[in-house]
């Protein structure tokens, strides 16, 4: 029996999370308003952006917010892939374990980061918003990401950075491996029953060879 990895995007893939609050406070000063609060910004992260996004809707008006999200998606581009997850992909691929993302971003806007990454042929899928209801911390993009693999549960691992990713995670049954990011590395996850947290690529490795041989 096999084991998969579904990757987040957003904070684990790239900085695209720190990408953003920086956009979002410089389009905001531009227009004369104060930047918001990291606390803030951070209750948005790994779920849905409604919320912040009627508040920058009511500072700087549907152009403004329109402008954030477009020089977040061309800013982004010039963004690296995180370097212990580009070597756990090159892992996987040398072993034959299959991977998926699973986001709360929207597909259209992500696929265009993997491609530019080279990374996009590595994934059996990409499940993003357009796939489901509701985004994390529902399981439900998960779900739809362990159906893909084809993989049952208990053998796949999440690779996730937030907790709004991590309970979806653990709602779909899935071992959690929390990477932080500068910017989630103080959330609390003491109420996620996760696999390991923020160790070591050589320690994944370890961790996923000694699954592979049980399996």
């Amino acid at each position: 029996m096999s084991i998969g990895i579904i990757f987040d995007f957003d904070g684990t893939i790239i900085d695209s999370e720190a990408n953003l609050y920086r956009v979002i406070n410089r389009n905001l000063e531009a227009e004369g308003h104060g930047a918001i609060e990291i606390s803030y910004y951070k209750s948005s992260i790994g779920t849905d952006s409604k919320e912040l996004d009627e508040y920058i809707l009511s500072r700087i008006g549907k152009e403004g917010l329109e402008s954030v999200m477009e020089e977040h998606l061309r800013t982004c581009l010039d963004l690296e892939c995180n370097d212990h997850i580009t070597k756990l992909i090159t892992f996987c691929e040398q072993e034959s374990i299959p991977m998926a993302v699973a986001t709360s971003s929207y597909r259209k806007h992500i696929e265009p980061m993997l491609k530019n990454l080279g990374l996009y042929d590595k994934f059996v899928a990409i499940r993003g918003r357009e796939d489901v209801e509701q985004v994390k911390p529902d399981p439900a993009l998960y779900q739809l990401a362990t159906e893909d693999l084809n993989i049952a549960p208990e053998n796949i691992f999440a690779i996730e950075d937030t907790v709004n990713g991590a309970l979806a995670a653990e709602g779909a049954g899935l071992n959690i491996i929390v990477l932080t990011s500068d910017i989630t590395n103080d959330m609390d996850f003491n109420n996620i029953n996760y696999y390991a947290k923020d160790i070591s690529y050589e320690e994944i490795i370890e961790i996923l060879n000694t699954e592979t041989k049980a399996n």
